[in-house]
């Protein structure tokens, strides 16, 4: 963690157009003002003035969470993308959205900056932690963790979780390795060690990012964007299970390590379903993953596999997506009665119980390609429903108020202007280019006027500095489309398509994009 800003930083002149730009998009914003008490590791990336720039770090894989180690030539090919571009997203983002504060919030951050009060070069990993965990506790008294018990059960509980996730993805490296080694594989198990999955100056480097993530999911909770998790408050769900949880983990250790072993090989498996129901671009094993979307077991572990991947931050990423909602539902139906909203490639679901138990009477659609996922969706909802809102009768598949329906995105066999709000959660950066702007297309065709579309995926270059060398290493997890993905202008798209553009906010490792249609 953070007690002051080290990076080095240099005053540019602005010109007199750039700083009326600035000041007229901030005059625009109604959240653009970070919260008051922001922890020190925290606040002083918020407390920019138009006419000063922070420089970042020089790039390497350490600047990004997501990511092991990088050789040059990944480096120079990251570099050689952004230098062809014209405009980063970011940029392009900054003149059409209004900037939500986790924009600047999130821009300027890295790695370095927030292990900036901690000792990097101290001896013994004990120490390191002890340093780290005096930092932590100096932080979290100005971050309110302690100032109410909700605050403090919050903390606990999601401090708690990462502790479990890290520890789960650790003996996926192991049972690599023990793997490879047993394979007679010394390449694969040199390449599975945590030092070089986790190239970072520190081995506590990763959980800063996801202490940071739930910083503001919880200002948003405190402010009355959202709810807590459901999940969290109720003791009986499924995750409060140790049997449960053995046995999930005993999985996902399984699956990591065969994921990890093609992941070195750079061989994935074929999807074992071949069909022509199926767009040729979606028979693909994603991630590595086992049998692609295309399988019971690929559904059930999903989960636990992002989750793990992200140390617990991915559903507070995803959480974002329901600010824009928050602000588009505000004197509308009264727990989202008489809304209708439609969430394409929708997964395993989990979303849709944050966005259900915010909105309970909402009519959710729930649209997906694979029967597999949209299964596990459904056991998720229903088991949502039995325990937040068993005496609740809504319609549809067992009394949630929610339709499941396997469509692909970019032809949705739904009506002209039938739904009110329309999301996509970490969809488009697995679609090809062409695919985008047909789906893009079908989304808006299918929105009411004076709706709104939110668009929740990857960052992209210029959304957070020190991420951009790196940023589209992701693509060698057998993700063909994510490196034009990373460069693409989703707000120019959507605008062509007739929507226009609202707000921006990030979240670690996640943008939120929202868009209203004309009346």
């Amino acid at each position: 963690m953070r007690a002051h800003m080290q990076a080095s930083t240099r005053t540019l002149r602005m010109g007199p157009i750039n700083v009326h730009s600035l000041r007229a998009r901030t005059s625009l914003l109604r959240n653009r003002r970070p919260p008051a008490c922001l922890p020190v590791y925290a606040r002083a990336a918020t407390t920019l003035t138009p006419a000063t720039v922070v420089t970042p770090d020089p790039p390497t894989s350490s600047g990004n969470p997501m990511l092991g180690v990088l050789d040059n030539a990944l480096l120079q090919s990251a570099e050689d993308q952004r230098q062809g571009l014209e405009e980063k997203p970011g940029e392009a983002d900054a003149r059409n959205f209004k900037l939500h504060w986790s924009v600047d919030f999130w821009k300027h951050r890295s790695q370095s900056q927030d292990l900036a009060g901690t000792n990097t070069n101290s001896s013994g990993t004990v120490n390191k932690a002890l340093e780290f965990i005096e930092s932590l506790t100096s932080n979290a008294s100005r971050a309110g963790v302690f100032a109410s018990p909700t605050a403090t059960a919050y903390w606990a509980y999601h401090l708690t979780r990462t502790g479990f996730l890290a520890v789960q993805g650790l003996s996926g490296l192991f049972a690599t390795q023990a793997a490879a080694r047993a394979e007679g594989n010394p390449e694969a198990a040199a390449k599975s060690k945590v030092g070089q999955m986790f190239n970072t100056k520190s081995p506590l480097a990763p959980f800063v990012e996801p202490l940071t993530m739930y910083y503001q999911d919880y200002k948003n909770i405190e402010a009355g964007m959202y709810k807590l998790p459901w999940d969290m408050t109720t003791l009986r769900n499924k995750q409060y299970d140790p049997l449960h949880v053995l046995s999930t983990a005993a999985t996902f250790a399984s699956e990591a390590s065969s994921t990890l072993r093609r992941r070195f090989q750079g061989a994935p498996e074929e999807v074992w379903l071949q069909s022509s129901m199926y767009p040729k671009y979606y028979l693909n094993t994603f991630h590595y993953q086992t049998d692609g979307w295309l399988s019971e077991k690929s559904a059930s572990i999903y989960e636990a596999s992002t989750e793990t991947l992200f140390l617990g931050r991915q559903d507070a990423m995803q959480r974002q997506s329901l600010v824009p909602l928050h602000n588009f539902m505000q004197g509308r139906g009264q727990e989202g009665a008489g809304i209708k909203m439609l969430e394409v490639a929708c997964g395993t679901g989990r979303f849709a119980t944050f966005v259900k138990d915010n909105y309970p009477r909402m009519d959710y659609t729930a649209l997906d390609l694979s029967p597999y996922y949209l299964y596990e969706a459904r056991n998720n909802i229903k088991n949502w429903h039995r325990l937040r809102q068993p005496n609740l009768k809504m319609g549809g598949v067992d009394g949630s108020g929610t339709h499941f329906l396997q469509a692909a995105a970019e032809s949705i066999p739904q009506d002209d202007a039938s739904h009110d709000v329309v999301l996509a959660i970490y969809l488009f950066h697995e679609l090809p280019p062409e695919v985008r702007r047909a789906a893009a297309k079908d989304m808006v065709r299918v929105l009411k006027p004076g709706g709104l579309l939110i668009l929740t995926d990857s960052v992209q270059f210029g959304d957070r500095l020190s991420f951009d060398a790196s940023l589209g290493r992701f693509g060698d997890f057998n993700e063909p489309y994510y490196r034009s993905f990373i460069a693409e202008d989703f707000g120019q798209l959507f605008m062509d398509c007739g929507l226009e553009c609202d707000e921006k906010l990030l979240g670690s490792s996640t943008k939120v994009l929202s868009f209203r249609k004309p009346l």
